[in-house]
């Protein structure tokens, strides 16, 4: 995709998280993901895996000047976010408000995607220097769109003097994009929780200098 006089990069609107879950829910999948559970009144039915894909997404969003959307006329092509080192949000504070649906093993298995989410930023944060930040997340709901967004996020994060770019992704994620796109790899792991004696789930971190 080729950027248009049309297409305009704007802070993200949190509006739109709906709609970066509709993007992101069909090319994640982890293992231990398929459960259900049915709410308290025995009516409703809520799918713990849109709770997991929601909240790994609002744990990857930072309300910061790094928040972005790209826009053209009034439609959201794609969005990206960066965050400093150690930076924090909310996301915490909207899982807890969801759980008490759940049984006892479904927070169990909630708390592991937590755990695996924190312990991947922890590591990520270790190689980080002072002057570097990190990508938490970027997607595209139109083919191209993604590294339009992630161009221009690149171009700020320079203009503001940062020198490098880390993020962390795994195996069920399109991780082959990254080397492609200028992106060293600086750590590789198995990650045990989520492996099964027929496939390794394997976690990535990578670094661009900016």
């Amino acid at each position: 995709m080729a950027a248009s006089d049309n297409m305009n990069v704007e802070p993200f609107d949190s509006n739109y998280i709906q709609e970066l879950v509709s993007w992101v829910r069909p090319l994640w999948t982890m293992v231990d993901w398929k459960r259900s559970v049915s709410a308290v009144d025995g009516e409703k039915s809520l799918s713990t895996v849109d709770l997991d894909v929601e909240f790994i997404v609002r744990h990857n969003i930072f309300h910061n000047e790094f928040a972005l959307q790209l826009v053209e006329g009034e439609r959201v092509l794609a969005v990206a976010f960066a965050a400093r080192k150690n930076e924090e949000n909310d996301a915490l504070q909207w899982l807890a408000e969801r759980v008490q649906v759940l049984t006892e093993e479904e927070v169990a298995g909630m708390r592991q995607v937590v755990d695996y989410l924190e312990d991947m930023d922890r590591r990520t944060c270790r190689h980080m220097g002072d002057g570097d930040i990190r990508l938490t997340l970027f997607a595209s709901g139109s083919p191209g769109g993604g590294g339009l967004i992630l161009a221009e996020l690149e171009e700020r994060l320079r203009r503001c003097g940062f020198t490098s770019l880390y993020l962390w992704t795994d195996s069920d994620c399109t991780h082959q994009w990254y080397p492609r796109h200028g992106f060293e790899l600086v750590e590789e792991a198995r990650n045990e929780a989520f492996s099964t004696p027929q496939r390794d789930f394997l976690t990535y971190i990578f670094r661009k200098e900016l």
